[in-house]
């Protein structure tokens, strides 16, 4: 034997996708039989929603199998419609929302994550930088490539350490005065380097390899 059809929304128990009652949805059903009649009202069927959502919708019409190509069943919506305008969150609403909210959360601590790593970076670049400054030798600058590399999520420019005049590291490497300490001299294309020096650390590892090392060419 079949089991006859319910008012109620097929969620969970304690759950109704609609808050009015048996008697009233069984009403408007009614009324729905007795109005629809055989012609379609091009209003209702020109309607932009037909109805507040599926759940909604089943408990109203009383299965979930529901077609608004029947005229009865879109009148009944129809008339359902105004009479609950305002129908409980369904459940899918919940997840859909708590999923956002989950997902602005991860976003957030993942952002604050990146943030702490900068940080972290920023202040072990600044302590060698200040470790390789007191070792040397000559007076230099510090200029950023002008192309940047993505690192923690953002894009950062390369800083690197040019000395003012002409030095050499090792047994008679040669540095060019207002080049990168990390270029050859032969290097066809000098890296695009700002023109201005700014008051920021060198991130350049060979760069910073041999700010200890280099001295002037009186000096070699």
């Amino acid at each position: 034997m079949n089991e006859p059809h319910t008012t109620t929304s097929p969620t969970d128990a304690g759950h109704r996708a609609t808050a009015l009652s048996d008697r009233e949805i069984a009403a408007l059903r009614e009324r729905a039989r007795r109005e629809a009649g055989p012609f379609v009202d091009p209003r209702i069927v020109s309607s932009p929603r037909y109805f507040h959502n599926r759940e909604w919708a089943a408990a109203i019409v009383g299965r979930p199998d529901f077609s608004v190509g029947d005229w009865s069943t879109l009148y009944l919506l129809a008339i359902a419609m105004d009479a609950e305008p305002d129908p409980p969150v369904t459940r899918a609403q919940l997840a859909a929302q708590a999923a956002i909210e989950e997902r602005a959360l991860s976003a957030e601590a993942n952002r604050a994550l990146r943030e702490q790593h900068t940080a972290a970076r920023h202040r072990t670049e600044a302590a060698a930088w200040a470790a390789a400054v007191r070792t040397c030798l000559v007076k230099v600058i510090v200029c950023e490539n002008r192309y940047g590399r993505v690192r923690d999520g953002a894009r950062e420019r390369l800083r690197h350490v040019l000395p003012l005049g002409e030095v050499f590291s090792g047994r008679r490497r040669r540095h060019l005065a207002g080049r990168a300490l990390c270029e050859t001299p032969g290097r066809a294309k000098p890296l695009a380097l700002d023109e201005d020096p700014i008051a920021a650390p060198a991130t350049c590892q060979r760069c910073l390899s041999y700010v200890s090392q280099i001295r002037m060419a009186a000096a070699a």
